[in-house]
């Protein structure tokens, strides 16, 4: 009943078998639509991913999200409705008992303003002074479609919130 190198044997019924030729380079073996039998189908392509980074240290007193003397980074994907967004940077606040937080907004087919909910934090305790490094990882739903990943910043309490080496990557995660 085999024929070829590679084909596989399955069962139709009950003491049926069937020869399932071999599939071709990079196919993966998969199941029919009807759910009765496996086949052979292209493997999957990779989830769109992109990633920017903003190198120059810079700092905000804001209290409210914003953008810092460059803006971003910033990354423009085609997603689903499901993503994987991942923020990081060198942290550093001057204040004691204050905190710099990093978020993102979204913009294009979907509109989400950087929030609490999300973001990174570091926040410098009383006898604290040094930088970290660190990332935040957020899944969210967004509308399908092309959309706009930007990074924003703030301090807590208004002291100077420090940030270098700023990254943003985003997953699609399809939908």
């Amino acid at each position: 009943m085999v024929t070829t190198a590679g084909d596989l044997l399955y069962a139709t019924a009950a003491d049926t078998v069937t020869r399932l030729g071999i599939g071709t380079a990079g196919q993966v073996l998969t199941v029919n639509s009807g759910a009765t039998a496996p086949q052979w189908a292209a493997a999957s392509a990779s989830p769109a991913s992109d990633t920017a980074s903003v190198a120059t240290a810079q700092s905000t007193t804001s209290t409210s999200y914003t953008d810092l003397s460059t803006s971003g980074p910033a990354v423009t994907l085609t997603t689903g409705t499901k993503v994987l967004v991942i923020v990081g940077a060198e942290l550093y606040q001057n204040s004691v008992n204050d905190k710099c937080l990093m978020d993102y907004a979204v913009s294009g087919a979907t509109t989400r303003s950087a929030t609490d909910a999300t973001c990174l934090l570091f926040r410098r305790g009383a006898s604290d002074d040094v930088n970290i490094r660190a990332s935040a990882a957020s899944r969210i739903t967004v509308t399908a479609g092309s959309n706009t990943f930007t990074a924003k910043y703030r301090s807590a309490s208004g002291g100077t919130a420090n940030f270098a080496n700023r990254n943003i990557i985003v997953i699609d995660l399809g939908s």
